[in-house]
């Protein structure tokens, strides 16, 4: 059974629709529609279900979507580690990150690796923290950087410690205070991002600690989208320090919590599988440019 099958019919699962995942692989629909045949029959089994425009996985899909995958990313991980046995300094990361911090911190640090490594190619995929721990684990990805939260199922390496501030509007009866205790947030509305995205978590657990329950208005992970919720009355924010930079805030103020708040960022990756050298050299790039440090190979 060929690998590009499997290729097809997971990103066919993914996007669930033949022409979004067509045009995702450089195909064409016909070309995606005839490998799905193909694999159907040679599975003697219905993948998916048609409904109009876009398509959903059968029971027998969903049980093969994993498999799939794990096959695709273990293919992919043997290509890369004997093309680095031979020398070749070629190679393909799989990287993940959450999206406003790949572009906010990590963007630099990879236009200077593109430059170091010409010939290693970088696929950026963009995840909340819960799925970027998840997808480190069954080999979607190689390595992240991602906020922990609890308990770590991958190893890592520590690269920064980032206060959170709390963002409002000038006009915010809190707005003069040049710090904000957990108290006197004990009538006001919160924005916080999803659950799996580990940031607000910190915030949350300092609010329940404090025993306060986050009011919940809205849930947002888009910083700019949540800073102009903000602007309009919808509630208060916690945001790391990175994303409340003064020339976002347009009326709007980031006052530091009376006991501070941090959240961490760290850079993780398998701890059973071995790292091809492409792999290494990414993650000590990553690893010197955010600490200031040269970065301890993970091998």
């Amino acid at each position: 059974m060929e690998l590009d099958l499997f290729k097809s019919f997971a990103a066919v699962a993914e996007a669930r629709s033949f022409s979004r995942a067509a045009r995702a692989m450089h195909s064409t629909q016909p070309t995606l529609s005839r490998q799905i045949a193909r694999l159907e029959k040679e599975l003697d089994a219905r993948l998916f279900e048609r409904y109009g425009r876009h398509v959903e996985c059968t029971a027998t899909g969903q049980l093969l979507l994993p498999l799939a995958q794990a096959i695709i990313a273990r293919t992919e991980e043997a290509i890369s580690l004997i093309r680095d046995q031979a020398g070749t300094g070629s190679g393909t990361v799989r990287f993940g990150a959450v999206g406003n911090v790949m572009a906010i911190l990590l963007t630099p640090i990879l236009a200077s690796f593109f430059t170091a490594y010409p010939r290693i190619t970088v696929d950026l995929i963009e995840k909340d923290d819960a799925q970027l721990e998840d997808a480190v684990i069954t080999g979607e990805l190689d390595c992240a950087v991602m906020t922990p939260w609890g308990s770590s199922r991958t190893a890592s390496q520590h690269l920064l410690t980032e206060e959170m501030l709390l963002v409002m509007p000038k006009n915010h009866r809190l707005a003069k205070e040049s710090a904000i205790a957990l108290g006197m947030l004990a009538n006001e509305s919160i924005l916080l991002p999803r659950a799996g995205m580990n940031a607000g978590n910190v915030t949350a657990d300092a609010l329940r600690r404090a025993g306060l329950e986050p009011r919940l208005t809205r849930r947002s992970n888009y910083p700019e989208l949540t800073k102009a919720l903000v602007k309009a009355g919808m509630g208060l924010a916690p945001m790391p320090k990175m994303h409340a930079s003064l020339e976002t805030l347009d009326g709007l103020v980031a006052i530091p919590f009376a006991q501070p708040l941090y959240r961490d960022l760290n850079l993780i990756y398998p701890r059973d599988r071995p790292l091809p050298a492409s792999v290494r050299a990414l993650m000590v790039h990553i690893r010197a440019a955010m600490t200031g440090r040269p970065g301890a190979d993970p091998a």
